[in-house]
């Protein structure tokens, strides 16, 4: 079991049960590779994975979310994000009256990521190792730099979601200030299908744009945006001159807190081979 004396710790962190469910709900909608990029600042937790360099998720957690957050500096380490989720999800209540508190420590650069789980009285001590850090893009879209944004409610997307063509490998996604305002392009297997949103539904809450851009974008990274629409109310779809896509989704906890998500893609230029 983990020495009570913390002084020797740059990281230690404690959640209970309510909110703990929201951050691992968090790294199961970015858990499509292997190896995360954790970076722990004043303003709390940032996990982040990237795949091929053309697409980046981010799953932000505030330091409120804890019930204790005590930073001496930031951290930056990697890990697998399997083991994590498997680790945090090793004891889950079976009914309400359970009681879960889940502690972290880490001491930092070579040092592994500790975690010890309580469960009415029963302690598991993990001890996850800590990897080299990556380079990451530095995917972002300044403020300045945003010619459209659209806000929407996610049942929107969920309805979208349930007409895609699941033959398709590619989809095209147009953005403009004229018709057809808010189009979704797929080509299938001898058919292309268009969805089209009507930019003034009562499902978005936000119409801005400025400049006609279509984004070129595989299914796949697209699914992959789409695993954080279950806990999520509303989503901010942004882009740039270049097409850079941005996904953003808030989430709200039960002490009102909140937490964001974001998905980057990168256009693809040209077709797929």
């Amino acid at each position: 079991m983990m020495s009570s004396n913390t002084e020797d710790y740059i990281l230690v962190a404690k959640v209970g049960l309510t909110n703990l469910k929201i951050i691992i709900e968090l790294l199961k909608a970015t858990n499509f590779k292997e190896i995360a990029t954790c970076l722990g600042s004043e303003n709390g937790l940032k996990i982040t994975v990237e795949d091929a360099k053309c697409m980046q998720a981010s799953a932000y957690i505030p330091s409120t979310v804890f019930d204790e957050f005590e930073l001496k500096e930031d951290v930056t380490f990697s890990l697998s994000l399997n083991i994590l989720v498997d680790c945090l999800c090793m004891f889950w209540p079976t009914s309400q009256e359970d009681s879960v508190t889940v502690q972290i420590f880490y001491k930092g650069t070579g040092y592994p990521l500790s975690i010890i789980i309580e469960e009415d009285g029963i302690i598991t001590d993990c001890s996850l190792k800590t990897l080299e850090v990556e380079e990451l893009l530095d995917f972002h879209l300044d403020t300045e730099n945003i010619v459209n944004k659209v806000v929407l409610q996610t049942e929107l997307l969920k309805a979208v979601m349930a007409e895609l063509d699941p033959t398709s490998q590619l989809v095209e996604l147009c953005l403009s200030p004229e018709k057809p305002f808010f189009r979704i392009s797929l080509e299938g297997i001898g058919s292309v299908c268009h969805i089209d949103l009507p930019h003034d539904n009562d499902l978005i809450d936000t119409f801005q744009c400025t400049t006609t851009i279509t984004s070129k974008i595989k299914l796949e990274y697209i699914k992959l945006a789409m695993k954080a629409l279950s806990c999520a109310s509303k989503v901010s779809l942004r882009t740039n001159n270049a097409g850079l896509l941005c996904f953003q989704y808030m989430i709200k906890t039960e002490n009102g807190n909140t937490c964001y998500m974001e998905y980057y893609i990168s256009p693809l230029i040209g077709n797929l081979e």
